[in-house]
Order: structure tokens, then C-alpha cells, then sequence
């Protein structure tokens, strides 16, 4: 299905900042496709495992233990100030919720995070083309960070399955899932819920069409693009959109 044009709306108001709407939306570009999407590959009692890379505020990771009463989830949100928000906001939560103040990547390294004017842009990556931001943003600071891969990560926590990894991690989506080559690898994740971009917001940042050829080399598969943002100075150029790509086993026809 062809992404509708949206209205204008900035960049930075993500899905993840407002609650999923009460009902199904009619069309994949309203807030609260990506979350009502994912929801329907699951029973809402079932005991999921979820992984949340770039917990930001804490609202993804809110709306996943909300929908999911018996679900646990581990979040990664390596910036001071969205870590110390995002600690407040899940605390209630409990032992369902483990918060991580790393960052999601290829390898167990030490890293430099890009803290950028607005809260949700943050990334290891640097700023790239600014024609195509919806409003100005800079690198205001730098923050040496822990990144770690999956892989190694769900070893040493025994997590033999992940239900849903959702990422939304300013362009370092691939270099995740590159450290996720074992789960992938097994089909070990059912569901992949993540931010696509398809011009350079970022300097040296994989595109869509670098996510997905990863993705199928692993014999995973495009479920469908949602909340295409296209330039509100050009509706025909296409900025990012978030994807839902599911597992091998997920798209049997018997």
C-alpha cells in the first residue's frame, strides 16, 4: 500500500511520544499504525519478550508493558537526561522492566552518542544533510557511551527469543541488526518494529534499502511502511517512515 502525503508535522514528534490511538486507524500514516500493527502478531496475555532500542522518554517502552501485562522489556537509552526521564517514567513498572544505559550497535565497544538540540535525535552517528530536517538541529555536546550487540547481550541474560525488537536509534538501525546475526541468523526475532530513512539525515547512515537487503539476506520480509514523512517543502520526497519486517516463520503460506 502507497504511503499517503502527511500534513505537516516536525520530525521530532514521533509515534513514541503520544499514546497509541483507542481504536484501529484506517490508514498506515496515522499515529499509532507502527504499535496497533505489531500488536495484532500477539496475543495481548501472552508472556512476550521485548527488546526497546532508543527508549528516548520512555513511551515505547510504557506502551509495550501496558499492552502487554504479562510482557517484560529491556530498554536501551544511553543519553544522561532521556535515561534519568525515562528511569521515572517506567519506574512503577517493576521487575518487568529492565533499563539499560547503553547503546545498541555491532559490538561491546566504547563509543562517542551525537547529543543534538532536540532530545529524540540523538546518535552516533554525525549530522548529515540538513535540507532534509524539518527544523534546525546541531551537536551541542558529545557523550562517551557503552554500546553493545545483541547477540551478546541476550547470551549473557539467556533470552533465547526476542517477540519484538523495536529500534529507533537515528540511523544506527543496520549496525544493530548486524550485531544481531545470530537470533536473525535462528529467526530468533519474530518481529522488527524500526525508524527507516530514506535521504541522509545522517553522515555514513545506511539507508532503507541497506536495512532491508540485511534483512532478506536472513530470509526475513517487508510486513509494510508506516507514517511516511514526506519533505513539507516537497511532498514527493520521501524522508523516513517507520517499517515492520517479520521473521521467515511469520510469512508461511500453510
Amino acid at each position: 500500500m502507497l504511503c499517503a502525503v502527511y500534513t505537516r508535522r516536525v520530525m521530532f514528534d514521533r509515534l513514541w511520544k503520544k499514546p497509541a490511538t483507542p481504536k484501529s486507524p484506517s490508514s498506515p500514516n496515522e499515529l499509532g499504525t507502527l504499535f496497533e500493527a505489531q500488536t495484532r502478531f500477539f496475543d495481548r496475555n501472552s508472556s512476550l519478550t521485548i527488546v526497546d532500542a532508543g527508549v528516548h522518554l520512555g513511551h515505547s517502552s510504557k506502551e509495550y508493558l501496558d499492552a502487554f501485562p504479562h510482557g517484560r522489556v529491556f530498554g536501551f537509552e544511553p543519553e544522561d537526561n532521556n535515561f534519568a526521564a525515562a528511569t521515572t517514567m517506567l519506574a512503577p513498572y517493576g521487575g518487568r522492566m529492565t533499563l539499560l544505559k547503553n547503546a545498541l550497535s555491532e559490538q561491546d565497544a566504547t563509543n562517542l552518542l551525537q547529543v543534538n538540540t532536540h532530545d529524540g535525535t540523538h546518535s552516533l552517528l554525525e549530522i548529515g544533510d540538513g535540507r532534509y530536517w524539518e527544523g534546525p538541529a546541531e551537536t551541542v555536546r558529545q557523550q562517551k557511551v557503552h554500546t553493545v550487540s545483541l547477540d551478546k547481550f541476550s547470551t549473557d541474560r539467556r533470552i533465547e527469543t526476542v517477540d519484538i525488537l523495536k529500534m529507533d536509534i537515528q540511523g544506527g538501525e543496520l549496525q544493530a541488526l548486524k550485531g544481531a546475526a545470530g537470533l536473525l541468523g535462528r529467526g530468533a526475532i519474530s518481529v522488527i518494529a524500526l525508524e527507516v530513512l530514506f535521504k541522509p539525515l545522517y553522515k555514513a547512515q545506511p539507508l532503507f534499502w541497506d536495512v532491508a537487503d540485511h534483512l532478506r539476506s536472513f530470509g526475513y520480509g517487508l510486513h509494510g511502511l508506516f507514517e511516511c514523512h514526506y519533505h513539507s517543502r516537497n511532498p514527493s520526497v520521501l524522508s523516513w517512515a517507520d517499517a515492520i519486517f517479520t521473521a521467515p516463520r511469520l510469512q508461511a503460506l500453510e
